[in-house]
């Protein structure tokens, strides 16, 4: 048996030798007779009817593919285009972060914190005019969310007027800025209040109160008309009511501040004043007049958390629930008043709910801290467009050369035919 498969061993290996062999020599022999015929084809004096036959082509077998589904497409895609499909999924996953977080916060509960007796120990007080409906609006949702509101007062009606809602939270303040020595005992009364231990009931724990917020709110109306046009008389009152009293105001609460390490919130218009448009001259003044006091006062007092809250548009229209209305202020005025200069389809503002939520978390959360804060309809977009485009570009924009007036005095006689005065109810937002 060995010696069987040493010879078939054997045979094998020549029979591969010979094939071998037989196989490079044919290769050879293929080659030489490939390169005799080109010669031939390539020697010009052979005639064509001795020249060999050209060698037929190569027959092409194309090979179809199977179509590629969606996934397999997407993914050649994306390692084509890494850099488009990264700055994609950076923008989209951003967005939607941003968006979901926002409605996070939104349908978060924004409740003051209370005393461990359960009793209401955080005191705002809102510095703004009774009979404007963003103070009314304000001190609602303030005190629905568990805050003590004072809102300073400088008459009798006034005080009325707030008094009428009934609200045991909601308390004027009498604060005659007029008089130094009756301001500073209305100011150490308040002191001494917040410094004062109260019980829910007697013989429980007491707990002290402390003044969370101080919010100055912008006037409901200005004056209206060119600067000719303007009398010295009302000169006088814009500037004692919107610039000397709110600045008077705060100079003798700040110690109270400074001691409480309180939030100082101030909320002003952002349209006009970006827009600076003709006949809006008092506010514009009075806007750039607290804007710099604002920067100033940032610089002077680190020790106390500094917000300007800038509004845009804002939805005054009258509820549909039970007939309350909220009067249009004159921030609803402007806002129009713009649209229609620009062209603009009369719109909806913003809801008030987004006001109360910002305004909340920047007394309680911290938001905004030492900065501006943008809330309403247009309002980053009116300071961008104020800051950057040209004043030639925004005047032409506003229309001041197109003739314009008839519809400045149409929204103003509907203003004027819905009352500019006095608190109305206002369905909660």
């Amino acid at each position: 048996m060995p010696n069987n498969d040493q010879d078939m061993f054997h045979i094998t290996y020549v029979q591969e030798s010979f094939n071998s062999l037989t196989e490079s020599i044919e290769a050879h022999f293929e080659s030489v007779a490939r390169s005799l015929q080109d010669t031939f084809r390539a020697t010009p004096w052979i005639p064509d009817s001795m020249k060999p036959a050209p060698n037929p082509p190569s027959r092409i077998t194309r090979v179809i593919s199977p179509p590629v589904g969606y996934f397999e497409a997407s993914r050649n895609w994306i390692s084509k285009h890494r850099a488009v499909a990264a700055a994609v999924v950076a923008f989209v996953g951003t967005g939607a972060f941003i968006v979901l977080r926002r409605r996070k916060l939104d349908r978060a509960k924004r409740r003051a914190r209370r005393a461990k007796n359960g009793a209401r120990s955080e005191v705002v007080v809102l510095a703004g005019s009774p009979h404007s409906p963003l103070t009314r609006s304000l001190s609602l949702d303030l005190e629905r969310r568990g805050f003590i509101v004072y809102i300073p007062v400088s008459s009798l009606s006034e005080e009325q007027v707030i008094q009428g809602e009934s609200r045991a939270d909601i308390r004027p303040l009498s604060l005659d800025i007029t008089s130094p020595s009756s301001t500073a005992e209305t100011i150490q009364k308040l002191t001494n209040f917040l410094n004062t231990p109260h019980s829910l009931i007697p013989n429980s724990a007491a707990h002290k109160l402390h003044l969370t917020a101080f919010l100055l709110l912008p006037p409901p109306s200005y004056p209206t008309g060119t600067i000719a046009n303007i009398s010295s008389p009302d000169w006088a009152e814009v500037l004692n009511n919107n610039i000397i009293a709110p600045f008077a105001t705060l100079h003798a609460f700040l110690p109270l501040l400074t001691s409480q390490q309180s939030n100082l919130i101030f909320l002003t218009s952002v349209i006009n004043h970006s827009l600076t448009p003709a006949s809006h001259a008092p506010e514009s003044i009075v806007g750039g007049a607290l804007q710099q006091y604002v920067f100033t006062l940032r610089k002077e007092l680190s020790t106390i958390n500094i917000v300007q809250i800038q509004l845009g548009h804002f939805d005054f229209s009258p509820s549909t629930g039970d007939h309350q209305q909220l009067v249009r202020s004159q921030d609803t005025l402007r806002a129009e008043l713009t649209r229609h200069r620009l062209g603009e389809r009369s719109r909806k503002g913003s809801p008030l709910r987004e006001l109360h939520n910002r305004v909340f978390d920047a007394i309680v959360r911290g938001k905004g801290r030492g900065g501006t804060v943008f809330v309403g309809r247009g309002s980053r977009t009116y300071y961008l467009v104020g800051k950057w485009v040209p004043p030639s570009i925004v005047g032409w924009m506003l229309g001041m050369n197109r003739g314009k007036t008839p519809v400045l005095r149409r929204i103003k006689s509907e203003v004027s035919s819905e009352g500019s005065a006095g608190w109305e109810n206002v369905q909660e937002s």
